[in-house]
């Protein structure tokens, strides 16, 4: 090979890497910005307190800019709260996250569409017994091998009864239900057999968790060390301030 070909070659070649460099920096440019105008949709369209933190999957992420369709976004909420109830956090992983181009550069992004929505619900056990302290009977509940046990004082015909059981856990798509099997007696009480549904009845206990980001619906739910973390999820979601305001459910809950 000559000179003159081996100088052509290497330009070829520095040509080709630094345009292979300008283009990783764009596709990572290009996912701040769409990662952005997402969280500042997700906020407004789901009345969020503070901004979710967003993070966009799929390398080349500049095939997926001129699309206008994106095929994982997970999005992280810390610290949501409704009817008295505190979600610690909630991971959601956003699959089929329509948003055309036009919208990103004119920073005009009115809707965004989602075919799917799949998420990790953490409810911890201090903020479940912070609201369990609350109701009548007050309660309380705490992890026991991969169960729950779940603890109270109830009155019946006059007589308190400081008790606590294994409790199923029963998960609908807005609520969580914690309902004791068997009851044991504390401080060296005896329980009337007679009494023990009643008191089973007591200490059964409903916890809303209701008005989830993205209209997800809770699915099954997994005992940890200091939470409960439960599956949800969601589609056809409309991630739209507009509805948000007015009170329109933004989606389907997917269940």
């Amino acid at each position: 090979m000559s000179r003159t070909a081996r100088r052509g070659l290497i330009a070829f070649s520095v040509t080709i890497v630094v345009a292979l460099v300008i283009l990783g920096v764009l596709d990572r440019v290009a996912a701040r910005v769409v990662a952005d105008q997402i969280a500042t949709r997700a906020q407004t369209s789901q009345n969020l307190a503070e901004r979710p933190t967003v993070s966009l999957g799929g390398f080349p992420f500049l095939t997926q800019v001129t699309a206008g369709k994106y095929r994982h976004v997970n999005i992280e909420i810390r610290g949501y709260e409704r009817d008295g109830v505190r979600v610690d956090r909630l991971r959601a992983e956003l699959a089929g996250v329509h948003l055309p181009l036009s919208d990103v550069l004119n920073q005009d992004v009115q809707q965004v569409p989602v075919d799917q929505v799949k998420a990790q619900v953490d409810l911890t056990f201090d903020d479940l017994n912070a609201y369990l302290a609350t109701q009548n009977p007050p309660a309380r509940v705490a992890p026991a091998g991969q169960g729950l046990e779940i603890s109270g004082t109830v009155e019946v015909l006059g007589s308190q009864y400081p008790v606590s059981g294994i409790a199923d856990i029963g998960v609908a798509a807005d609520s969580v239900t914690f309902t004791p099997r068997d009851l044991t007696a504390g401080l060296g009480a005896v329980i009337p057999t007679q009494l023990l549904e009643p008191l089973r009845e007591l200490l059964t206990v409903k916890v809303p968790v209701t008005g989830l980001p993205f209209n997800m619906g809770l699915r099954s739910v997994v005992v940890g060390a200091d939470r409960l973390t439960f599956t949800a999820g969601g589609e056809n979601v409309l991630l739209d301030a507009d509805l948000a305001q007015t009170g329109v459910p933004a989606g389907s809950s997917g269940l």
